[in-house]
């Protein structure tokens, strides 16, 4: 891996400014951007000053990355551990809009490779084949934060699957099982079956549909779209990590990351829509309903266009955890100073409600709104997914999931809601 001192952020192709492998870490806006754009890339590192260094840099470009086991992988692979490092590795296609560039090197036209799903099988589960081999000859620089490892690949508008090369923009994340957790299995049919309930019940989420022969979950990147000429252009968004200033490390609020009237603070501040607020509480009880304890705040993101005008992206990430015994039992969030589901109760979501500054019976309503549509089409997606399925132990944890997921939402009405 090449050693850079710095590393040259580009919007399209202009330049944004650089990063700089100081102590502490900086970042300082390029000049012609400040005198042609003048724009934020986030709050935290406003334009009223050209350079920037240390916690607000570090927690903004540190999120970019992905988390935990993944992460550590990545710091074998490039033997680097620092943001700066892993971003001079990875960085040319991150969420957003940014790309992260070696200084020196400029936004290059967009190069493919023609792949199957049988080459993505054998990438992601025996790191052989022609995807690992391109990885090998174009040293590929993707970021995906999260905890679970993806691939970005691109599915043009004639459905062809291609690889995309150096730093080309992805259109689609490929999440497969997730591996060495004990007690989890086939989290791909789960993620899938989760995401087009969500969908089927209107809560506005990334599209989503499993892919047999790869056995993982194919999303739609919310922050890629298709121009007149069929070319990708990014979008730039923020989670609400980076909106708060706050790492990726401290994402749960019982480690001190965002709590939800903090989340909601940020939103509010920032002039989120009523739709959205709505949006954001429908959210919240859809995970509790679901099971999903793993909807933290780096899981809720913003839209952040050059207007400054933020709106809620599509969701993502929405999982069931509660299937899983060995994962948490409790909520990523505290509901009315509880966050153990199991006991949680009417007086909760009241107080909840008045913290968040919402008349109870509001936010009842949608909370009986979200859990009796998702009673009453868990058994149609779970139908609807069968149909992808390709072997037994999936259809096992889709017939599973349909029972667990009314299960819990029904237990849940009964102390909450009635």
């Amino acid at each position: 891996m090449t050693i850079n001192k710095r590393l040259a952020v580009y919007r399209g192709k202009s330049l944004v400014g650089y990063l700089a492998d100081e102590d502490p870490l900086s970042f300082t806006y390029a000049d012609a951007w400040l005198q042609i754009q003048g724009r934020s890339i986030t709050p935290t590192l406003d334009v009223s000053r050209q350079k920037h260094r240390g916690e607000s840099v570090e927690s903004y470009f540190e999120n970019l990355l992905p988390e935990a086991g993944i992460r550590d992988l990545l710091k074998l692979k490039h033997q680097c551990t620092s943001t700066f490092g892993l971003l001079n590795a990875i960085g040319g296609d991150t969420a957003g809009d940014l790309s992260i560039l070696l200084e020196g090197a400029e936004p290059t036209r967009d190069e493919y490779l023609l792949i199957d799903w049988k080459d993505v099988a054998n990438y992601v589960y025996q790191g052989k084949g022609l995807m690992h081999e391109a990885c090998q000859e174009h040293g590929l620089r993707i970021s995906l934060a999260g905890a679970q490892k993806k691939n970005g690949v691109v599915i043009n508008h004639a459905g062809i699957l291609l690889l995309p090369l150096k730093n080309t923009p992805s259109t689609h994340i490929v999440k497969p099982d997730i591996q060495g957790i004990d007690g989890v299995w086939s989290s791909a049919i789960n993620e899938t079956f989760i995401m087009r309930l969500a969908q089927k019940i209107n809560l506005g989420v990334a599209a989503a549909r499993f892919e047999p022969l790869a056995k993982a979950c194919v999303i739609e990147r919310y922050d890629r779209w298709l121009d007149g000429d069929r070319q990708i252009q990014k979008v730039h968004q923020l989670d609400l990590c980076q909106l708060a200033g706050k790492p990726s490390t401290i994402k749960y609020e019982a480690d001190g990351g965002p709590n939800l009237k903090q989340c909601h603070q940020l939103l509010k501040h920032h002039g989120i829509s009523g739709n959205d607020m709505k949006r954001f509480l429908q959210w919240i009880f859809f995970n509790l309903f679901v099971g999903n304890n793993d909807s933290h705040a780096k899981n809720i993101s913003v839209y952040f266009p050059p207007d400054q005008h933020i709106s809620l992206t599509p969701f993502y990430d929405l999982l069931c955890t509660t299937i899983y015994p060995g994962l948490s039992k409790r909520f990523a969030f505290s509901i009315g100073g509880e966050s153990r589901p199991s006991h949680l109760n009417r007086n909760n979501l009241t107080q909840m409600a008045i913290e968040l500054g919402y008349k109870p019976a509001f936010v009842m309503q949608i909370a009986k709104t979200t859990a009796d549509a998702i009673l009453k089409n868990s058994s149609l997606v779970a139908s609807e997914c069968q149909i992808l399925a390709s072997v037994g132990s999936e259809n096992t944890m889709l017939e599973r999931l349909q029972s667990h997921v009314c299960s819990n939402t029904q237990k849940l009405q009964k102390r909450l809601l009635i």
